[in-house]
């Protein structure tokens, strides 16, 4: 029985790919969503020559994704990305502190009253938007992909253990990230700084109203009292593999699960900036030497499409509505894994988990 399923299994997959062969070979604009078809009117030509390469490189590969003109598509690659490298020294230095962590009986008390039943490393599927537990897409205005990378992540925790409804109400400000955490600038940085640093300092993280991204670099702002989200920890998704490393899939799996978000980094390329729809797929993950650029934030995963599902930072003209379907193993996807819990607000929070036994799945 075992035998037979594996083998309709890569039938089914011998079929995909076909279909995705043949639809790529004779592209249509009309194939995109009326948003890409306007904009692809709008492209340079300059644009428009990449994108006819990259339609053939598809095709070509057989690979099951579209391109378009998006809203980074004519932007410099580094500024719209931002994670930068570590020094070796200091890969070691956190590495030996994060695998010793443990959690404190509160938080693994709150971590297990919050997580969703049906949510778990061999589900099939889940996604944290159908959960209501996602804010709203963000556009970063410079190379600080690792503070909205950050702050995404502390956003979601937020939500789930404080039951936010709407969760679009809650917008935390990265400027105050890049202006007061030392963790880098507009020309690059780290998101595991930013949580060491909202840790250690116990700073309250202040709305985007109060202070929204401008897109340059400015002096940390006297200290704020009106906000009342902080992070109450933070750690590694994968100690087996360090910060540093591509963590396990069902690692990330299981910290989605139990946190509510990931963040991690990977190697965006003008492929990806051009990400329209569909699963991309661009070159396998080197675990062993792992090159990134740019962090986001994984918020569900899907094994029929064998992907995870991606809320990145160049807004709503990027991808499915801000969102991709990245393979499991492409582009070293799942590098510098991180999870975080934020604090509960003091009043009572009830939450209430939906009446299902199934994980919904939104249609993409």
């Amino acid at each position: 029985m075992e035998r037979k399923k594996k083998i309709l299994g890569s039938l089914f997959w011998i079929l995909l790919i076909s279909i995705s062969a043949h639809s790529q070979e004779n592209f249509t604009v009309k194939q995109l969503s009326k948003v890409y078809q306007q904009r692809e009117a709008k492209a340079s030509a300059n644009l428009k020559a990449v994108l006819a390469e990259q339609r053939k490189f598809i095709a070509d590969k057989k690979l099951s994704f579209f391109v378009a003109n998006t809203s980074v598509s004519e932007k410099k690659l580094e500024s719209i990305t931002g994670a930068l490298p570590v020094n070796e020294h200091e890969v070691e230095h956190l590495n030996a502190m994060l695998k010793t962590k443990v959690l404190s009986p509160d938080l693994l008390g709150i971590l297990k009253k919050y997580r969703i039943p049906s949510c778990g490393p061999s589900s099939k599927a889940y996604d944290s938007r159908t959960f209501n537990l996602v804010p709203a897409i963000r556009y970063q205005r410079c190379g600080n992909c690792w503070a909205y990378s950050a702050t995404g992540a502390l956003e979601c925790s937020f939500i789930k253990v404080n039951h936010i409804t709407p969760p679009t109400s809650i917008d935390l400000s990265e400027k105050q990230i890049v202006s007061c955490s030392g963790a880098g600038t507009c020309g690059g940085g780290w998101p595991y700084k930013v949580f060491d640093w909202l840790k250690t300092s116990q700073t309250k993280v202040i709305s985007e109203a109060s202070d929204p991204d401008d897109g340059t670099d400015h002096p940390c702002p006297p200290p704020p009292y009106s906000s009342s989200v902080q992070l109450a920890d933070w750690g590694i998704v994968d100690p087996s593999q360090g910060l540093f490393k591509i963590a396990a899939i069902d690692k990330i799996k299981e910290a989605i699960c139990t946190y509510g978000s990931v963040s991690v980094c990977l190697l965006a390329t003008p492929l990806f900036g051009n990400y329209a729809g569909g699963v991309f797929y661009e070159q396998a993950s080197n675990n062993n030497s792992p090159s990134i650029n740019h962090a986001v934030v994984l918020v569900g995963w899907d094994d029929a499409k064998q992907a995870w599902l991606l809320r990145n930072s160049w807004g709503t003209n990027w991808g499915i509505s801000g969102y991709c379907w990245i393979s499991y193993n492409t582009n070293n996807i799942g590098y510098g894994a991180i999870w975080c819990i934020a604090k509960q607000r003091p009043s009572k929070i009830i939450y209430t988990v939906p009446k299902t036994t199934e994980v919904k799945k939104v249609n993409n």
